[in-house]
């Protein structure tokens, strides 16, 4: 800050003798503080105390407070009155003094606002500069009114025409940056601009690379990052040349959050990485921790999450005290996102590391969540609600993920998104499933232990015959023996009529019990409007029909324990085709190799995965053709397995599909379910999509 000078004349020769004996003192406090208690004339007591509230003016307000408020008492007396104005100066520093304190700051602005009519008077234009600059300052940077901010540097940057000094360079780019912090980054620009070519003429290498750091900003903000960047790389050299390190760290980091922008994102990591070096050097702890966060999520981009993991563990023990809830929650959320894909990735062969790392996710979810709920930060509670709702659906614990779906429905709501969020869709989903198998297992148990009591009366009529053909061998002789085996042999058929019709009811209401499930769904998805989530239900009321058909075919059939599952599945393949509008541009054909029976055992759990693989056909392979062909086979390979083949020609799934990492419920049906056969899933896109089963019927399941 340049040092103003006063001339007046030979008439104050006396004076200006004593300020320079001031002035050679001042880098001693000790003697300015002697020369404070010696002065004897008024003059010189005011120079001292102003070159003592101006040294104490930062360090200690109070210190500079009371040498100011005695220099300007002295200097309103009136012998001062004749000397040099140092009325308007002390006012001026006092004004300083108060600025910088931490509660009077705009009494502050009132003392510097008070000494212009003073410099008006002496058409003194540099310290007026100085003046308008300084409240300016004071507006925008400590009180943040950014108004009154560019008021004021406008005042002293109208001086330009008659005066080129730094205060007059500094307030247009001062006014610049509060334009910016108003976010009119057009005008903003302009200030900076007209400060830029003061400051090239006047000012140092240090001035001319804030402002060009300050234009990059602007640029960035419109929308212009190539020039951001050039700006940004401009002051970088600027700071280096003038060995500025806070400011080359800010330049690192802002060019590198530009490459980030525009995926450039290796080069963004050695911009980070130099930044992140020159803030710990000058211990800018939160600038450090906001490199941290930056690399970790270019790491998760990169695929690379050990690295990203580590980065954002840095990030949140680099936090400092006093940083805000907002930045906190972004970091832990971005945490529980992490440990989530390493869960998935990494750990996904460890089941024991797999689940630490989810736990470890759901208590960085939980924090991020509770601090942006604090902070009101809409973005992050959004973020870290979907990242618990996906942990908590693998872990499992659907409560806390249904709970935490809809406080992220309620985040959208705030928002202004849709609101039926996806996950709440998925959730609720979940639940029916899981209820709908619930109820299976139930009826699935209910008809084994009919199957067990069936067998056991079998054992008992067996039994009872051969009880029979003892007697008939030792009365073959009498008529009546004869007579009397035919009417047991009625008997035992009369039996076994009653429970296969028995049987055939148990059939005939399990089924009946489905259709009703089926209905219900049907009820409840007339509320919703959200296609995602219609679709969803429709989805789970197909596979209720598909279980409910086979209860249909079994209790139709004279033979209870089977059924044809070639007529099975053409018939399932006819229903849904009534239900999804692509269907009648396909051609479905159903073969089977010979003659294919099989058990509920089997039938349930593969009339499942069949319904899932035509209804995606049905739904997403000719969505952009004309027409196509879907084949269904099934065949006996040997040795009680069999092979259920799936095979459409449409578009197929996206390149680099990795069925064991399907995200769909459908799909992850359709490899649980293949689990429950002792089988295999194989999927083939060449020409559209191919999925293979390869299975074991019951017995080879159940050997005993």
């Amino acid at each position: 800050m340049k040092l103003i000078k006063y001339y007046k004349g030979l008439s104050f020769t006396l004076i200006a003798l004593a300020f320079s004996t001031v002035l050679t003192a001042q880098t001693n406090m000790d003697s300015l503080r002697s020369e404070w208690n010696r002065a004897v004339q008024d003059s010189v007591k005011v120079e001292v105390g102003i070159a003592l509230m101006n040294h104490y003016r930062t360090s200690n307000s109070d210190s500079a407070i009371f040498f100011g408020e005695h220099a300007l008492k002295i200097s309103r007396q009136p012998q001062m009155k004749q000397l040099p104005n140092y009325e308007g100066r002390a006012l001026t520093y006092l004004g300083m003094a108060y600025g910088y304190t931490s509660d009077e700051k705009r009494k502050g602005i009132e003392y510097l606002k008070e000494a212009v009519p003073f410099f008006h008077k002496e058409n003194n234009l540099e310290q007026l500069a100085y003046n308008y600059f300084c409240i300016g300052y004071f507006f925008g940077s400590h009180l943040f009114e950014y108004d009154s901010a560019v008021y004021y540097y406008n005042k002293a940057t109208v001086l330009s025409d008659t005066l080129f000094t730094a205060y007059v360079a500094g307030s247009y780019n001062n006014a610049g940056l509060a334009l910016y912090r108003m976010g009119d980054y057009e005008n903003s620009m302009k200030y900076y601009v007209s400060a830029l070519d003061m400051r090239k003429e006047i000012s140092s290498v240090y001035d001319v690379a804030c402002t060009i750091l300050n234009m990059g900003m602007a640029y960035d903000k419109l929308n212009q990052p190539q020039k951001a960047k050039s700006h940004y790389s401009e002051a970088l050299n600027g700071f280096v040349e003038a060995g500025h390190i806070p400011n080359q760290a800010v330049s690192y980091k802002n060019i590198a959050d530009v490459l980030t922008a525009q995926d450039s994102l290796s080069k963004a990591l050695e911009y980070y990485d130099e930044a992140s070096k020159l803030f710990e050097k000058v211990n800018n702890i939160y600038l450090l921790s906001d490199c941290f966060l930056n690399m970790g999520t270019i790491y998760v981009k990169l695929g690379q999450y050990k690295k990203a993991d580590n980065f954002l563990l840095n990030a949140e023990s680099n936090v400092p005290e006093g940083a805000s809830e907002s930045f906190k929650s972004q970091i832990y959320s971005h945490l529980a996102r992490v440990k989530k894909v390493l869960a998935d990735s990494v750990y996904v062969n460890d089941n024991v590391l797999k689940r630490r790392a989810l736990k470890a996710g759901a208590s960085y979810g939980e924090q991020a969540w509770e601090l942006a709920n604090a902070s009101n930060s809409l973005e992050v509670k959004v973020m870290a609600a979907k990242s618990l709702v996906d942990i908590y659906e693998e872990l499992g614990d659907y409560e806390k993920g249904f709970r935490y779906a809809k406080l992220l429905n309620d985040a959208n709501l705030e928002t202004g998104e849709k609101t039926q969020s996806e996950a709440m869709a998925r959730m609720a989903t979940e639940y029916e499933t899981e209820k709908v198998e619930a109820e299976n297992f139930f009826l699935q148990q209910t008809q084994r232990s009919q199957e067990a009591q069936l067998k056991q009366q079998r054992y008992l009529i067996i039994a009872a015959f051969i009880v029979l053909m003892l007697i008939i061998v030792l009365v073959i002789i009498v008529q009546r023996s004869r007579l009397g085996l035919k009417r047991a042999n009625l008997k035992v058929q009369r039996s076994l009529g009653e429970k296969e019709l028995l049987l055939k009811e148990i059939h005939h209401r399990v089924k009946n019990n489905l259709q009703v499930i089926s209905s219900l769904l049907e009820l409840q998805s007339f509320g919703i409007e959200d296609e995602k989530a219609l679709s969803t239900f429709m989805e789970g009321q197909n596979r209720v029909k598909a279980m409910a058909l086979i209860h249909q075919k079994l209790y139709q059939n004279e033979n209870l324990a089977t059924i044809d599952f070639a007529e099975y599945a053409e018939q399932l393949s006819q229903d849904l085709a009534n239900i999804y509008p692509n269907a009648s541009k396909v051609s479905t054909s159903v073969h089977a190799d010979g003659e294919v029976k099989f058990d509920i055992d089997t039938a349930v759990p593969l009339g499942l995965i069949l319904n899932e693989l035509i209804s995606n056909s049905y739904k997403y392979a000719f969505n952009e053709k004309d027409s196509g062909q879907l084949q269904v086979s099934i065949a006996a390979i040997g040795d009680g397995k069999h092979q259920l083949m799936v095979e459409d020609n449409g578009k197929g799934l996206s390149q680099g599909f990795d069925l064991e990492r399907a995200k769909s419920l459908g799909l992850r049906l359709v490899n649980r379910l293949a689990e429950q056969l002792y089988g295999t899933v194989e999927y083939y896109g060449d020409q559209g999509a191919k999925f293979v089963i390869n299975f074991e019927e019951s017995l080879n399941r159940n050997p005993s």
